[in-house]
């Protein structure tokens, strides 16, 4: 035998199971001794909830909600006139770093002999580097220092008590 779901003895008790599917969870409560006790306690609580009765608002209720729009008015205000404080000053730093381009493009001689430079340096090294193996080194360095620092987390200090 297929007992009611809670849901459908709430409804009865409440009157919101309606209808047919109504009439046979009726008829199911009247037959079966364990829906039925169930159903009456529901309609026992629902009882009792009818007759609470809502707090009335305090007194300055209306006053604290129009101070707490005024102060959300104020900060989004606020926040509007950051942001139009902000549009000159990102228009102010993109005429700033189009400038510093076009004052860097007058030295564009420099940039290049710069550059140029580098890639010497860069030239004469990395051979260097690449004969005496010193990226080998680096890589078992750290290799060492990663072995090392896991390998110390899993040592017991000396001065830990014995378990």
């Amino acid at each position: 035998m297929n007992h009611l779901v809670e849901a459908q003895i709430q409804g009865l008790a409440d009157g919101t199971l309606r209808g047919p599917e109504g009439m046979s969870a009726r008829e199911h409560c009247d037959g079966c001794l364990e829906c039925g006790s169930e159903l009456s306690l529901y309609s026992a609580l629902n009882g009792q909830l009818a007759t609470l009765h809502d707090p009335p608002p305090p007194l300055d209720f209306t006053a604290s909600v129009l101070s707490a729009v005024a102060v959300r008015e104020a900060q989004l205000t606020s926040r509007r006139h950051t942001l139009l404080a902000a549009i000159p000053a990102a228009a102010l730093a993109i005429v700033a770093i189009v400038g510093w381009g076009f004052s860097a493009s007058v030295h564009i001689d420099k940039l290049v002999e710069s550059f140029a430079l580098a890639r010497t340096i860069y030239g004469i090294i990395g051979p260097v580097f690449a004969a005496t193996r010193v990226y080998l080194g680096v890589g078992a360095f750290l290799f060492l220092a990663v072995v090392l620092t896991a390998l110390s987390r899993t040592l017991k200090p000396t001065y830990a008590a014995e378990t």
